[in-house]
């Protein structure tokens, strides 16, 4: 393998992860500070990098690059890596038209433009046409990639390699043959009184409480930044410029703290990548689901712990005098106690699967032509009203609740489920390593955890697959066991009950 083509590889991957990068930065500017009246253009600009994007990954030059590589393989493994995320990314796009890219790239981002009027309005045929587009052109792209049959596996895929429809069916199957009985079972018993969480909370007290919470697990600000939009999420442009933001409920400061916490989780997973993984094509995480891994284990099982409030709830009531003298086992309660709502976020951690398990069905449903887009919220209604026994009231509560869909993250959700999985095991793994966790976070000590999670998670960005990452940290191959355990166990003691 010559020096030449060994460098002029980097400096092609170099240049698509520049252009990843501002695209990714446009992207944050649209959903934070842009006027409304920029989207057709913004969508224009983002379709033509997506363009460009796709045009390097697929390029002849890549191609014959690859092949050299591949020929005298490298024995630095960050490169065999990088040539292995490469050679996978250049037959796949190659399979999809370049014009194809392109204009689902734009398409998507004007969609996710209109969905935040769509669902102010409460009214989804604002939107329809643009989301069944949506879809459309997601089939597409998988038929092109060979899934014409299965379009949802070939997007499963994307966000984790190997993800497939039966393998998701079944997990789904084993979580809800667990957790459908045992959510009938506690929504019969009486409910933790929330009393001690209700209150008004000032939104500048919650950023400031959200901030001072989100120093202390790790999250660095010279490094990132916080801001405010419809539906919180994070925007990785490189280690030392990682994105989040919040939405902010005064009557309910503890939404706030929670979708600080998941978007810190995934935040804290880009800024502790190895540094010398810029440039790669690497500096990523290993997959979308050990992402939300990160996300869901920061968000509640610390975020959601006896020992996480025995920490933070002195410090709130600094913020929130209403707090003051509330018994931190009382707030605890009161936070995991079943939340049946149709809203996503802000469900407690057992019903929260149901949530997923409702758009998954759908999409399915929506790929095999049993469900038609005009009859979509009527389909969302039923299933919520059957999983967690309520009705949305309009469409904001229903299926338009999330921005996911219209931001062309389809055939994704059962990324938070898996990453659920993922956050019990490692919960499990790092429990064993660190006996005295809780008794840390119960002190404010969060280092440890932040330790662990770099040396067996973070630092590794995408060299390593997601499951060898697992297996790595936690000697197990995913399973739904350590997940269901966690939750019976953590709501027997929510609830007074013996197991």
């Amino acid at each position: 393998m010559g020096e030449k083509t060994e460098a002029r590889f980097r400096a092609l991957v170099g240049e698509i992860e520049y252009l990843n990068n501002i695209s990714q930065t446009l992207s944050w500017d649209m959903r934070v500070m842009m006027p409304a009246a920029a989207a057709d253009y913004r969508g224009q600009e983002m379709g033509y990098l997506a363009g460009r994007i796709h045009a390097l990954k697929t390029s002849p030059e890549m191609g014959e690059l690859l092949h050299a590589l591949e020929a005298d393989p490298p024995g630095d493994p960050v490169l065999g890596a990088m040539v292995q995320r490469a050679r996978r990314e250049h037959d796949r796009l190659r399979k999809v038209p370049e014009d194809l890219f392109a204009a689902c790239a734009a398409h998507t981002l004007r969609t996710e433009h209109l969905w935040p009027w769509a669902r102010s309005e409460n009214d989804y045929e604002l939107i329809r046409p643009a989301l069944e587009q949506a879809f459309a052109y997601r089939r597409d792209m998988a038929a092109c990639c060979g899934f014409a049959h299965d379009p949802l596996t070939g997007l499963m895929d994307q966000w984790e390699v190997g993800d497939t429809r039966a393998e998701m069916d079944s997990l789904f199957a084993t979580l809800k043959e667990a957790l459908v009985p045992l959510l009938r079972e506690l929504r019969d018993l009486p409910q933790p009184d929330r009393t001690p969480l209700l209150g008004s909370f000032p939104k500048a007290r919650q950023k400031a409480f959200c901030r001072e919470v989100l120093q202390a697990v790790g999250f660095n600000f010279d490094r990132g930044r916080v801001d405010e939009s419809a539906h919180p999420y994070t925007t990785f442009n490189h280690r030392g410029d990682v994105r989040i933001t919040c939405r902010y409920f005064e009557d309910d400061f503890t939404r706030a703290v929670g979708s600080s916490l998941h978007e810190g989780g995934h935040a804290i997973y880009w800024q502790s990548i190895a540094p010398d993984l810029a440039g790669t094509g690497l500096a990523a995480s290993a997959s979308l689901a050990m992402d939300e891994s990160q996300a869901r284990f920061l968000e509640c099982m610390l975020g959601r712990s006896l020992a996480f409030w025995q920490w933070a709830l002195p410090l709130a009531a600094r913020y929130f005098p209403s707090l003051d003298g509330v018994s931190p086992l009382d707030f605890w309660r009161g936070l995991n106690g079943l939340r049946l709502s149709p809203l996503r976020l802000g469900a407690d951690e057992l019903s929260y699967n149901l949530h997923i398990l409702l758009r998954y069905e759908l999409e399915k449903a929506l790929f095999d032509g049993a469900l038609s887009f005009r009859d979509l919220p009527a389909a969302w209604n039923e299933k919520s009203e059957a999983y967690l026994g309520v009705r949305p009231r309009e469409d904001g509560e229903g299926v338009l609740q999330d921005m996911h869909w219209f931001s062309g993250y389809i055939g994704y959700f059962q990324s938070y489920t898996l990453g659920n999985c993922y956050a019990a095991q490692f919960l499990h793994a790092m429990q064993r390593d660190l006996p005295d966790l809780f008794d840390r976070v119960r002190q404010g000590d969060f280092t440890a955890v932040k330790d662990w999670n770099t040396t067996h998670i973070h630092r590794f960005g995408a060299t390593r697959s997601a499951r060898r990452i697992l297996q790595d940290a936690t000697g197990e191959d995913v399973n739904a066991g350590r997940y269901i355990g966690y939750l019976k166990e953590k709501y027997a003691r929510v609830y007074g009950l013996s197991r």
